[in-house]
Order: structure tokens, then C-alpha cells, then sequence
């Protein structure tokens, strides 16, 4: 029944996750488990790859050491957890995409109400607010708008959810890179991993990816592996890496920025969220380009059925975190 009950709190914190705005770590908070979580994953360290390649030399002594390190660092506790949310993540991407193809601006409210509000979690977190904490917000939010813009300037965003990943050391770096940041913000509740990876412009090709690799899937089994798969089997691997690169090394860094310069550093992951908003915008001028949609200008919304069903999906969003707010604070 404990395992049941882990599976469900990894597959909710999953779910979590995927969506911009709602924080994994937050969720872990709710259930109860923040906190060995943490400590489960700060323990992971060198010590854990040494004795995992210490059963190589196929000694009982290795054996045993590796069984007392993963004791030491609860693995149980997070091999249930992890499965629980790649569980989350395997369903809901193809939810998501679906949304993004036949409810673009309603998705984007939904997004844009998660976001807004979450960020009353972080600010509530902030020791005073000063001069300082507004320069490196304002540099945050400036920044995201700033690759916003160069990237609507060059087209490439293109209705994101039918963005075609091209194979490079470029983009095996970005994912890499993203990956490891995405999966450090679970230390601090509040800020969500998705939300990283949407602030970063990788978000929608991310789950894009995800969905056309286990579409391929069936096509693999078969007994046919084609290059684009191979492709797309290497970028989500290196994604993968970065995570667990993230937790191994940025889950100490962020801890280290918090315990030195907690308020500028939570200033900087608002602003990053104060400009993903720009990104987030659900109203934009648009070309199709076969049956793909190619979003160009922020835009006004026309007062029609489909701004009233935008707003309601928008106070929806806002609800949901308000939720998870009040839950946390009387778990807190």
C-alpha cells in the first residue's frame, strides 16, 4: 500500500511538472514528502556512482557496500517517486500536444493563468525588496522578452507543438543544459521545472519530441529504427543526463545561491517568470504554412466565444495554483 501510495504522489508531482507554473516541489509539500525528498536527493553524490561501479568487479563486498549506499540515499523511496512521475509525463504529453493543435489561445490562458499567479509563491519567499532585487528582476524579465523577440524575428516559433527538433551539438547542448537547470528548480517550491524549460524556448519542441519518440515506438517493434528515432532517442538521453547532472551538481549550487544570496536569487527566478509571460501571451497574429501555424504579433483579443472561453480557462489556471497555495500554507 506504501508503494501504491508513492507511485500516485510521484505520478501527481509528474503531472505537476509538465505544467508551466505548478511547482513539483510545491505538490511535494502538499503531500508530505518535500522533505525526504530533498535529503533523498542531496545524498546522491560521487559516493552513489562509486559504488555502483563498484559491483563491476562482481565482488560481494561490492554488492553489499552498493546496497548500504542505496539505503543511505533512500532509493526505494525515489525509484517509486521517479516512476510515478515518467508515468505522468508518458500520459499527459499527448493531452497537452492535442490542446496546443486544436485550442491554442484557450491552452496559452491556462498556461498564462498558471504562471501569473504562481508567482506569489516565490515572492512570498523574499526577505525585503530593495533596489537590488529590482535590477536583477527587471535583467531576468528583460532577458526572456529580449530571446522572445530574436526568436518570433527569426520564425522559428511555429505553433511550438509541431516544432521539428534538428540533431546538433547546438541543440544536444540546449537540451542538456535546460535539462539540468529544469530539474534544479524542484529544490525550491515555487518555481516549476516546466516553467524553466517554457522561460528557455524548449518546452512545447520538448513535448513534441516525447510524442513523435513513442509514436515511433510501434515502428521500433517492428524491427525498423529509423534515423529520425535514433535522433530523437539522443536528444531526449542527453536531456535525461542533464537532469541527473542537475540534481548531482545545481540542486547544491541553488542551495549554496539561497543560503548566500537567497533574496537576489529569488529575485531572479520572478523575473524569469515576469517574462515568460510575454511568451505566454495567448493572443497572437498567426500564418499557416501548410498545416503548421506560424505565430507572428502579439495581438488584442476580439470580443468573441473564444476570448470568453480563453478567460475562463485563464481563471481556471489562476485557481489551481491559489489551491495549491492555501494547501501549502496549512501544511506548511
Amino acid at each position: 500500500m506504501n508503494t501504491i501510495r508513492l507511485f500516485v504522489n510521484g505520478f501527481l508531482i509528474g503531472i505537476a511538472n509538465i505544467i508551466p507554473g505548478m511547482s513539483g516541489g510545491t505538490l511535494a509539500l502538499v503531500l508530505g514528502i518535500y522533505e525526504r525528498l530533498i535529503t533523498a536527493l542531496r545524498n546522491i553524490g560521487l559516493q552513489t556512482v562509486k559504488r555502483l561501479l563498484g559491483i563491476l568487479t562482481f565482488q560481494k563486498s561490492a554488492v553489499d557496500k552498493l546496497r548500504t549506499e542505496l539505503s543511505r540515499i533512500d532509493f526505494g523511496f525515489l525509484i517509486v517517486l521517479g516512476v510515478g512521475a515518467v508515468a505522468a509525463v508518458l500520459v499527459s504529453t499527448e493531452l497537452i500536444v492535442y490542446l496546443l493543435d486544436s485550442q491554442h489561445d484557450a491552452t496559452y490562458g491556462f498556461f498564462f493563468g498558471l504562471v501569473l499567479t504562481s508567482i506569489i509563491i516565490p515572492m512570498r519567499m523574499l526577505r525585503g525588496f530593495s533596489w537590488r532585487e529590482l535590477i536583477i528582476l527587471l535583467v531576468a524579465g528583460t532577458v526572456i522578452v529580449f530571446i522572445e523577440e530574436l526568436k518570433k524575428d527569426a520564425a522559428v516559433v511555429v505553433s511550438e507543438a509541431d516544432e521539428v527538433v534538428e540533431l546538433s551539438i547546438i541543440t544536444i547542448i540546449t537540451f542538456f543544459a535546460c535539462g539540468a537547470i529544469a530539474i534544479s528548480a524542484m529544490i525550491l517550491p515555487g518555481v516549476s521545472g516546466s516553467f524553466l524549460l517554457l522561460a528557455f524556448g524548449i518546452y512545447f519542441p520538448l513535448l513534441a519530441l516525447i510524442k513523435d519518440f513513442l509514436d515511433g515506438i510501434p515502428t521500433l517493434l517492428s524491427g525498423e529504427i529509423t534515423q529520425l528515432f535514433l535522433s530523437q532517442l539522443l536528444i531526449l538521453t542527453f536531456f535525461a543526463f542533464g537532469c541527473i547532472f542537475g540534481i548531482l551538481v545545481f540542486t547544491r549550487l541553488l542551495k549554496f545561491l539561497l543560503e548566500r544570496y537567497r533574496n537576489l536569487t529569488i529575485s531572479f527566478l520572478i523575473g524569469l517568470m515576469f517574462g515568460s509571460l510575454y511568451g505566454l501571451w495567448p493572443f497572437r497574429g498567426f500564418r499557416m504554412v501548410g498545416d503548421k501555424r506560424y505565430d507572428t504579433a502579439h495581438i488584442l483579443p476580439q470580443i468573441d466565444m473564444n476570448l470568453m472561453i480563453t478567460i475562463c480557462v485563464f481563471l481556471v489556471g489562476c485557481a489551481i495554483i491559489f489551491g495549491f497555495s492555501r494547501l501549502e500554507k496549512e501544511t506548511g
